[in-house]
């Protein structure tokens, strides 16, 4: 019995370790490296972590990234523009904020990769070995796994923004459907990057 949870005694330990070390030298890639040199150094399978590029034929066509797009996307901008309208009284001039390639660089590698590794691709399925995934959601595998990681990701948003930045549960749970549907953490970082991205041209976009 003590065995099913020690992965995720194994996966809060080093969360543990790694949002302070994150916080006090400010280098987001520890989200990445930590993890992967503990996989390496207990020679496990990549794959098993969403790191397994040969499984690219799993990341959905195009039928499924239009569908996510407009699901997700689209409400995301009308709903910013009217309540920016009709609560804050502005209106919507698109805009880009500064230096907007390098800014793609940084939300793709510096952001989305990093954070997806570790709470998608190591935490979620360290916690999936203790809580097993019994559910299926839209064509996905799930369990309470994706649930808790998604809180946690949260949760590690506050010390650098406050209360507020718990709303990031919400977008934590589609990134970890994302990773269970695609079997890989290359699909919610490119999602985790381009939501990013999205929220800085609407705050530019806002007069």
């Amino acid at each position: 019995m003590l065995a099913r949870w020690l992965p995720s005694v194994e996966a809060l330990i080093l969360l543990a370790i790694t949002l302070p070390a994150a916080l006090l030298t400010r280098q987001p890639s520890l989200w990445f490296l930590l993890p992967f040199g503990l996989i390496f150094l207990r020679r496990r399978d990549y794959g098993d972590y969403g790191l397994d590029l040969d499984a690219w034929r799993q990341w959905g066509d195009l039928r499924f990234h239009l569908l996510n797009i407009a699901g997700v996307f689209l409400p995301y901008v009308v709903g910013h523009c009217l309540l920016a309208r009709f609560w804050f009284g502005q209106h919507f001039v698109l805009g880009w904020p500064d230096q907007p390639a390098w800014l793609v660089v940084d939300q793709l590698l510096g952001v989305g990769l990093p954070e997806e590794f570790f709470f998608r691709g190591y935490l979620q399925s360290q916690l999936n070995r203790s809580f097993g995934r019994p559910f299926e959601v839209l064509g996905a595998r799930c369990g309470l796994g994706l649930v808790v990681a998604a809180a946690l990701f949260a949760a590690c948003h506050v010390p650098l923004g406050g209360p507020g930045q718990l709303i990031v549960f919400f977008p934590g749970l589609w990134y970890g459907w994302l990773r269970e549907r695609t079997d890989s953490v290359v699909v919610p970082t490119v999602y985790h990057a381009v939501s990013n991205v999205l929220l800085q041209v609407m705050l530019s976009s806002l007069r």
